[in-house]
């Protein structure tokens, strides 16, 4: 007897077609990190799935204003969740809001969409686009239309969708990867597991013994050489070092005739102007400073090559002096050489001793053009925190660190908080910078909520998927007892092999779980250091700056600031530009005097010029021979020495400035005469400069 399908369930069996009618969007993603910038990225790919894609929309019908792109994920992993995929995620969002209703979503293939093992991803946009009625539309190799109100197109979909997870966990990982893996573990070969190291080349001579493996290149192991020498001269300052390296690099030769050029295209360092290369960055010089292939160990992926019985295997020799390295690497590395955490021992870099860190709100904004600032919490302002201008001293062929100033955080950071208040009364009477403003606030603060609903979902669903996986899992079981029962060891097998396959599903959703809690956590922290509204950051700014929390307070002169850049201009005297994110701040300019100076013992040559004048030189005349110090440090000084003014040696031209600090030296004397400064002054006013205009 024939049985008669119901009119709406017919309507699905049928085929789907184009809706031409109605709005589509169209997917893109390419993995490759270059794939975002699209001048780098020339392929065929790139362009099928863009410009292609939207052509061939246009000539099945639709209209250009119909067509919505979703082009912003190139050079991310279709492995992400869709909160880690900007575009993926305002898809979801725009498919929630019913901008696709009836519509359909277009891609090149089903795996530009996802490559997801958890299944939970591309589950959740099934589910989105069968309740809006949206249809999948495939170009390539041949069009396909999956409408997910039919089941067997659902599960064509979710196979294809599993395929393509599948060549990430059955042929990436589960054959190149091992294939590659053994050949550096086994054979000890380089394998492509990362560049080779600085100093080393990958022998591509077939005939050679060496094929395959890494060896020594010596002009290049001789600069390897400089670059450890140089870290422990600088005491393992690693600061120091990038500042040394900045201004006199330690440059890398090319690379001679004989070198295979498969060895240059790899060498991943930046080319110097004058030929030659240099470390790109601070990574580049913290991974030569602790990779043990310079004492012989060649690591794999971070863990250091063994025998069976777990002895090291030192494949090459030594080829830097053990002491010189073991100084380097355990002041950088993150574990010893068994894999045992050692940051435990390392100095903290910013905060020293106890401090909890909760001072130096312009911390990264400061700067100086005299050194590197950094935010100390011992010494003189202990306690409080200072910023310290300091840099490189050389004593024949070592550096030592020379603190040219130091300023209280506490100072510092007032009188920027102080000048932010006056200007932000300034665009409180502005409505389209108060509109602006909330604008991009507004933009941040939604985009982060929707990350945050998007994981919440993901985390439900995978809670979900797990009881369901975990009620599989006892029913397995049971299956397995009846088999062993029947002494069907065959079935027994494949039912093993099942609840193997079901507990292997329940751990990876339970690691994708903790990654999006770690992931919600961390958003959810980011909002409690939230902008508020402008008016309301007004309030607090003015009423309730001592009771905001330290990140919030922070947070606030981030997003004002570009950057505070502090030079020395007297013994005292501090230079203070400010550059602002608003445009029409510009660059502003203070002088701020401090109430200590450099506070340095006195030399011998200092001392020297004290006991020869100080009974009778004239008092400016003397402060002139020793600039830096003021009358009551020289004085002081003199009695310790037990030497005594004679009287009658103060000319009457030299009169003191009335009001004048008795800490001020002859250099801040002659600069507050040369800017007209009055000599009660604790500073001068704001003035503006040319915008991005800053001098030296």
């Amino acid at each position: 007897m024939r049985t008669l399908m119901p009119l709406q369930e017919e309507a699905h069996a049928t085929r789907p077609t184009l809706r031409t009618d109605k709005p589509i969007a169209g997917y893109a993603r390419r993995s490759q990190a270059y794939a975002k910038d699209e001048e780098k990225d020339k392929s065929q790919s790139r362009e099928m799935q863009t410009e292609d894609l939207k052509e061939w929309t246009i000539v099945q019908g639709w209209s250009e204003l119909d067509f919505h792109p979703f082009f912003a994920d190139f050079g991310l992993s279709g492995t992400l969740a869709p909160h880690e995929r900007p575009d993926m995620l305002r898809l979801f969002d725009e498919i929630d809001a019913g901008k696709f209703d009836d519509g359909s979503v277009a891609c090149w293939q089903e795996n530009r969409l996802f490559r997801d093992e958890t299944q939970i991803y591309y589950n959740q946009f099934i589910q989105k686009c069968k309740e809006h009625n949206i249809v999948v539309v495939v170009v390539s190799p041949y069009l396909m239309i999956y409408d997910f109100r039919d089941d067997f197109l659902t599960e064509m979909f979710r196979w294809k969708c599993k395929e393509s997870a599948d060549f990430i966990k059955r042929h990436v990982k589960g054959w190149m990867l091992p294939a590659r893996h053994r050949a550096a573990w086994v054979d000890g070969e380089w394998a492509g597991l990362g560049d080779p190291p600085p100093g080393f080349i990958v022998d591509f001579a077939e005939d050679s013994q060496t094929f395959k493996k890494l060896i020594a290149y010596m002009p290049h192991i001789e600069k390897v050489n400089e670059y450890f020498q140089l870290y422990m001269e600088l005491s393992g300052d690693i600061s120091l070092l990038y500042r040394r390296l900045r201004e006199s690099s330690i440059i890398f030769p090319e690379f001679e005739e004989w070198v295979d050029p498969r060895n240059v295209k790899r060498f991943k360092m930046a080319r110097y102007p004058g030929g030659g290369y240099y470390p790109k960055g601070r990574g580049t010089v913290v991974s030569m400073l602790t990779n043990p292939i310079y004492i012989g160990y060649r690591a794999v992926e971070g863990v250091i090559r063994r025998t069976s019985k777990g002895d090291k295997i030192r494949e090459y020799e030594p080829l830097i002096e053990r002491e010189v390295f073991d100084f380097a690497f355990y002041r950088l590395a993150k574990t010893d050489l068994d894999g045992n955490p050692i940051d435990a021992n390392r100095p903290r870099r910013f905060f020293q001793q106890e401090s909890s860190g909760a001072f130096g709100l312009l911390k990264f904004r400061v700067r100086s053009n005299q050194g590197e600032v950094r935010t100390h919490a011992d010494g003189e302002y202990s306690g409080r925190g200072s910023y310290h201008i300091q840099n490189l001293a050389q004593d024949h062929s070592l550096y030592h660190v020379l603190y040219h100033a130091a300023v209280p955080c506490e100072e510092l950071d007032t009188l920027i908080v102080n000048r932010l208040m006056e200007h932000v009364h300034e665009i409180s009477r502005n409505q389209e910078d108060i509109r602006a403003y909330e604008e991009k606030a507004a933009r941040l603060r939604l985009e982060r909520q929707r990350k945050i609903k998007q994981i919440i979902t993901s985390i439900t669903d995978i809670e979900r998927n797990q009881g369901g996986l975990t009620l599989g899992l006892g029913s397995i079981e049971a299956e397995i007892n009846e088999a062993k029962d029947a002494k069907d060891e065959e079935k027994v097998r494949l039912k093993q092999r099942r609840k193997q396959l079901i507990v292997e599903q329940i751990d990876l959703l339970e690691l994708e779980r903790h990654r999006l809690l770690q992931a919600k956590g961390e958003l959810e922290k980011e909002a409690e250091s939230d902008l508020g509204s402008l008016d309301d950051q007004l309030r607090k700014l003015e009423k309730q700056w001592p009771h905001l929390t330290f990140e919030k307070r922070r947070s606030l002169l981030n997003f004002f600031l570009k950057e505070v850049v502090i030079d020395t201009v007297a013994t005292h005297w501090l230079r203070i530009q400010v550059l602002w994110l608003h445009e029409e701040w510009g660059r502003e300019e203070l002088f701020y005097y401090r109430r200590r100076g450099k506070n340095t013992d006195w030399t011998a040559e200092e001392i020297a010029l004290v006991k020869a004048h100080y009974a009778t030189m004239p008092k400016f005349r003397l402060m002139a021979l020793l600039p830096h110090r003021g009358w009551q440090a020289i004085r002081s000084l003199g009695n310790r020495l037990k030497i005594g003014r004679m009287p009658g040696h103060v000319p009457s031209s030299e009169k003191p400035m009335q009001g004048l600090d008795i800490f001020a030296s002859y250099s801040d004397i002659e600069f507050m005469q040369s800017h007209g400064i009055p000599p009660d002054a604790q500073s001068t006013n704001w003035e503006r400069l040319l915008y991005g205009l800053l001098t030296s």
